[in-house]
């Protein structure tokens, strides 16, 4: 989840993808239009994609804002018919029932959602692979208790095993595949949901879907938009300003499973199909929130070391890396953070 403060200022952690949310949400009631001469801060949070979706910007009308972020809630549920592998009748789950038979039409969310895909994966080596379903669905049982912890991981394909051909916009699988769009396809709605409110006239937002944020503009008398960096254990060890950036975080604080007595985080590694047993939080600033959101995994996948050089390598993205032990570590291009005094 995303904490957001009383202030302006924000919390980037790692997302639970399945955690356990309050039954209520944040109501759009609004009075009949309210003009003022000065835009006022509207804050809107629902729960979906078993995550918090929140947003908030500044509207000189309250019925104005309140009827954008109807839409922009709207086009989430219409986005998690797209991307869910937990609802079967998604276009996910129907596409992997079909694809390895013939190659399938996708609509222009999912083929842009797996290119990014295909192409971070190729990137960082394989590192993110959303053809980890079946590990992914084995591990949400074992979580759940419903499958005996000794059973080996089974078998599985990877990345390349997925075939894209954008001249007719078709993906065919050379294998059966179950497909996992949990690190990618939130940060895309989260693009989606920003690009929604610029095109209404909003200069200054802020989205966080779950753990995937999108800013722009700030708010009034501020340089940026404060963020807070959690590490392991939810704890703040990091806060910046940030004005239009596109970010998001991966890590096992809220996310994991006692398996075989030892910790697993919800993260899989794709060359063993568990989950990554060392604790550590990764930020990633990237042109785009699909891309820092699938970027995130990959470098947490890697770890520091690994992680590290990788990501100054691509010229594309900056990190930030708080290890349960050792060193905090940005990259060069990383925005200037402010440490709290004990994890300096």
């Amino acid at each position: 989840m995303v904490r957001w403060q009383h202030t302006a200022r924000l919390a980037v952690i790692a997302v639970a993808s399945c955690m356990t949310l309050p039954g209520w949400v944040t109501p759009l009631a609004a009075q009949e239009h309210e003009l003022v001469t000065e835009p006022k801060r509207y804050t809107f949070t629902q729960a979906h994609l078993g995550t918090i979706v929140r947003l908030v910007f500044y509207s000189a009308d309250r019925a104005e804002a309140k009827q954008l972020a109807e839409r922009c809630f709207e086009r989430v549920v219409e986005l998690d018919k797209v991307f869910s592998d937990y609802r079967d009748d998604s276009e996910l789950m129907k596409l992997c029932k079909v694809a390895d038979k013939r190659a399938t039409v996708v609509s222009h969310e999912m083929f842009t959602v797996l290119t990014c895909a295909q192409q971070i994966s190729q990137q960082s080596g394989g590192a993110f692979d959303v053809t980890l379903g079946s590990s992914s669905k084995l591990w949400r049982k074992r979580k759940r208790g419903d499958v005996d912890a000794s059973v080996p991981v089974r078998e599985r394909a990877d990345y390349r095993d997925l075939v894209l051909n954008e001249a007719d916009q078709t993906v065919s699988f050379i294998k059966p595949l179950s497909l996992d769009l949990g690190g990618i396809a939130k940060g895309y709605i989260a693009d989606e949901l920003a690009g929604m409110l610029e095109d209404s006239g909003i200069t200054n937002l802020a989205v966080s879907v779950g753990g995937e944020i999108v800013l722009a503009g700030s708010p009034p008398s501020r340089k940026g938009w404060g963020i807070d960096l959690e590490g392991p254990g939810q704890k703040v060890v990091a806060s910046m300003e940030l004005s239009r950036a596109a970010l998001s975080s991966s890590g096992d604080s809220y996310q994991f499973a006692e398996i075989e007595g030892e910790r697993s985080a919800h993260v899989l590694d794709p060359n063993t199909g568990k989950g990554k047993q060392d604790q550590l939080n990764i930020t990633v600033i990237a042109p785009t929130a699909m891309q820092a959101d699938a970027w995130a995994t990959a470098l947490r996948v890697l770890g520091v070391e690994k992680g590290y050089t990788l990501a100054a390598k691509t010229g594309l993205i900056e990190a930030f890396f708080a290890p349960a032990a050792g060193a905090k570590l940005k990259t060069q291009g990383f925005p200037s953070v402010s440490f709290q005094d004990a994890n300096k």
